[in-house]
C-alpha cells in the first residue's frame, strides 16, 4: 500500500470511527437515510482515491478555492476538500451561507485527521473571490447566475468548474415494468425529501401506460409519511432551505388544478407534502429545479416527442442525466445534452471516482479563456496536465 492509498484509507477510516457523531450533525439538515447514503458514498469515493488519481499524469500542484453546496456537506467535504489534497498544494473551502453553521461543525470533527489539506475560509464572497485569484483552479456549486458573477471577477486563465443541476427527467417507455418506474422514481424523487440536485423533476410515461403509472405514482406518493429527519426509511420531512420552501409551495399554488396527489402545505412548519403536478404535454413542460417532494407528470405517444423535448434549448442548456426504462427508440448513451442512465437513476449511477453531469452548461462545465466545454467533471482529471480528451456536446464562446 503506497503513501496516497494509505491516506486514503485513513480518512476512509476516521469518517467510519466517527460515523455516529457524523450521521448526528447530517441529520440537522438531512434525513437519516440519505445521512446514511452520504457516508457511505463519502467512504466509497475515498477508498477508490488511490485509482482515481492514476488517470491523470503528473502533480497538478497550486491552490484550489471551492464554493461548497449548501447540501450533501460530507460529501461534498470529501469531493471538494480532502480528494484534491491528494494533488494540490492548498485546498481553500467556503461553506454555503445555508448551511454554514453545519459546515464549520463537520470542519471540527474532521480537521484533526491526518493530513487534512482543507482550510475552511469563512469569509464573504467578495473576499473569498480575492484569494480565488491566486488558484489553479475553482470550483464553484450554485446558481448558474452567481457561476458568472464569479467567473467574470477573475483572470480568464483560471479554469471554473462550474457544477449545477438539471431536471433529470424519467421516461417509462411503451414496454416499461410500471412498478419497478414508480418505485425509483418515488425513490430517487423523495431521497431526503427532494432535496437533491440529483432528484428528478419529471417523470414522462407512454400514453399507452399513462393512465396505470398516473393511478400508480398517486397511490404511492400518497402512502409517505410524514416524519422527522431522525427517522429512518422513505419519509416526507419538513424541508430544511427556507427558499426552495416557498418556491416548491408557490409552484404547487400556481399549478393547483394540476395536483394529481398530495399538494398539502404546512408553512409554519415547512412542510411539503409528497406531490405529483400533471401536465398536459410534454413539449411546453419545463418545470424548474423543484429540489422539493413535487414531481411533475406528462406523456408521450413516440419517442422522437422525447428526443425534441430533450434537444430543445431549455433543455440542452441544463442537460445532466435521464434515466430511459423500456423505450428501444432512446438507445443513444447521451440523448441532447443528458447522459443517458438506461433503466437506471442518477443515483444508480453516480459515482465520486467519475465524472459528474451531463453536457449542459447549466449542469456542468468548465470555464476558461473566454470559453465553455460543457462536460461531465471530475477535479482530478481537469487538473492534470494533459486531462483525458473527452468530445464536449457544447463547446461554445463563454457568454
Amino acid at each position: 500500500m503506497d503513501e496516497i492509498e494509505l491516506l486514503c484509507a485513513t480518512w476512509a477510516d476516521r469518517l467510519l470511527d466517527r460515523s455516529e457523531d457524523l450521521l448526528r450533525l447530517l441529520t440537522s439538515v438531512a434525513t437519516r437515510d440519505s445521512a446514511v447514503a452520504e457516508l457511505d458514498s463519502a467512504v466509497d469515493t475515498l477508498r477508490g482515491g488511490r485509482q482515481e488519481l492514476e488517470r491523470f499524469a503528473g502533480h497538478a500542484g497550486g491552490r484550489v478555492c471551492t464554493f461548497l453546496p449548501s447540501n450533501n456537506v460530507l460529501y461534498s467535504y470529501v469531493l471538494f476538500g480532502l480528494m484534491p489534497g491528494l494533488w494540490s498544494d492548498e485546498v481553500l473551502v467556503r461553506p454555503s451561507a445555508r448551511t454554514r453553521d453545519v459546515v464549520l461543525r463537520l470542519h471540527e470533527l474532521l480537521k484533526d485527521v491526518p493530513h487534512n489539506p482543507v482550510s475552511m475560509v469563512d469569509v464573504s464572497q467578495r473576499e473569498f473571490v480575492a484569494l480565488c485569484r491566486q488558484a489553479q483552479m475553482v470550483v464553484f456549486t450554485g446558481r448558474y447566475e452567481n457561476l458568472q458573477d464569479i467567473r467574470n471577477a477573475i483572470p480568464a486563465d483560471i479554469p471554473v468548474l462550474g457544477l449545477g443541476s438539471g431536471p433529470n427527467p424519467v421516461v417509462a417507455g411503451p414496454y416499461a415494468d410500471v412498478s419497478e418506474v414508480v418505485r425509483a422514481t418515488t425513490e430517487s424523487r423523495l431521497f431526503n425529501g427532494g432535496q437533491d440536485c440529483l432528484c428528478p423533476d419529471l417523470l414522462i410515461a407512454h400514453s399507452s401506460l399513462y393512465p396505470q403509472i398516473r393511478e400508480e405514482l398517486a397511490a404511492v406518493f400518497s402512502t409517505i409519511p410524514r416524519a422527522r429527519r431522525e427517522q429512518p426509511g422513505l419519509i416526507a420531512p419538513p424541508m430544511f432551505y427556507p427558499d426552495a420552501f416557498d418556491a416548491a409551495a408557490a409552484f404547487v399554488e400556481t399549478h393547483r388544478d394540476k395536483v394529481v396527489s398530495g399538494g398539502g402545505i404546512d408553512a409554519p412548519n415547512r412542510w411539503l407534502e409528497p406531490t405529483v403536478v400533471e401536465f398536459p404535454g410534454l413539449s411546453e413542460t419545463h418545470p424548474p429545479e423543484l429540489f422539493s417532494p413535487v414531481l411533475c407528470l406528462t406523456s408521450y405517444t413516440e419517442p422522437y416527442q422525447v428526443r425534441a423535448w430533450l434537444e430543445s434549448e431549455t433543455e440542452t442548456e441544463r442537460g445532466m442525466y435521464v434515466s430511459v426504462y423500456g423505450e428501444p427508440g432512446l438507445p443513444d448513451p447521451v440523448l441532447g445534452t443528458s447522459v443517458n442512465c438506461g433503466p437506471r437513476t442518477s443515483f444508480d449511477v453516480e459515482n465520486g471516482n467519475q465524472p459528474f453531469g451531463g453536457y449542459g452548461r447549466r449542469a456542468s462545465a468548465r470555464w476558461q479563456h473566454g470559453e465553455v466545454v460543457a462536460r461531465p467533471l471530475l477535479l482530478s482529471r481537469e487538473a492534470g496536465r494533459h486531462p483525458a480528451p473527452e468530445v464536449s456536446h457544447t463547446s461554445v464562446a463563454a457568454r
